[in-house]
């Protein structure tokens, strides 16, 4: 039931709230083009990523439509698609939608918090980076200042509060922070203990370099269920053996399935059984019986 814990490799999950005027796509991006080579955005700002297009490299997918559903669509093809870095810009507009469809009662709500956590577990499960930019709730306070006379004054500041989203989206993440207006970034929350409490201004390289460092300690990435299927896939393809023959030597061999219900090495087997078949040449049919006593027996 138990075994020994690894720290492994992993992809960062991301979140980053503040203000109108405080950076959040601008920063989203900068920290985004030195975590990976390919940078998907999902935009619902209406357009607001592509003014920067002319600094950054990326592809934009604009969504009109903020249905979480639309969400989930656009992050697992992105990750199909295997960008390394999705931005999510924001992932406050999917709240707004989540409270019209919940409507003005309680009882909505048991239809939406299903759509809410598949929202958060396609962000979890993505095989890319995660950066999801969020709004903040808008506050003035009056701040003290002295001027360049020399006198205490006080002046009104805009300030951001929480960020507009379901209470407690920030425990999703591996890492959380709030920008301001002069563009400073503090780390709320972080599981990466080199980077608790921490500040950057302007927050780029400096922050995707410590990140990367963090990510990248630890044994071997575990291979997902998408990526053994699309081995297998492309190894079946090459062969030239049709997808029954595939299942057939599944079920026989390993008792499964699906390649997503194996393990790696398993993964390994079965690509070499395969493999096995292009030296077939008897008819067109492969005898998979034979392909796995064949296997079986080395």
């Amino acid at each position: 039931m138990f075994q020994k814990a690894t720290k492994t490799q992993s992809r960062l999950r991301l979140a980053l709230c503040g203000p109108s005027g405080s950076g959040k796509t601008f920063t989203a991006l900068n920290i985004a083009q030195h975590l990976g080579q390919t940078v998907a955005v999902i935009d619902t700002e209406h357009g607001s990523a592509s003014k920067y297009a002319d600094r950054f490299d990326f592809d934009v997918c604009d969504l009109t439509d903020h249905h979480p559903a639309k969400y989930i669509e656009a992050i697992k093809a992105a990750g199909q698609s295997e960008y390394e870095v999705i931005l999510v810009d924001s992932l406050s507009h999917a709240w707004f939608a989540e409270c019209q469809l919940a409507g003005k009662g309680f009882d909505g709500w048991k239809d939406v918090r299903p759509l809410e956590r598949a929202l958060v577990d396609a962000m979890l499960s993505s095989p890319s980076h995660i950066i999801a930019t969020m709004r903040s709730k808008t506050e003035w306070v009056m701040q003290e200042y002295v001027n360049k006379q020399g006198k205490a004054c006080v002046a009104p500041k805009k300030v951001g509060t929480a960020p507009i989203q379901s209470s407690g989206i920030e425990y999703e993440f591996d890492l959380a922070g709030e920008l301001n207006l002069e563009h400073v970034l503090t780390i709320s929350k972080s599981r990466c203990p080199e980077l608790s409490n921490q500040q950057f201004l302007n927050p780029g390289q400096e922050l995707a370099e410590a990140l990367n460092a963090w990510l990248t300690d630890g044994a071997p990435m575990p291979e997902s269920g998408q990526q053994k299927c699309d081995r297998v896939r492309a190894s079946r393809q090459l062969a030239g053996l049709d997808t029954e023959s595939v299942k057939r030597l599944l079920e026989m061999q390993f008792q499964r399935t699906s390649p997503s219900q194996l393990t790696s090495g398993q993964v390994d087997e079965l690509i070499q059984m395969i493999e096995a078949t292009q030296t077939q040449v008897e008819s067109p049919q492969i005898d998979t019986d034979k392909v796995a006593a064949n296997s079986a027996a080395a």
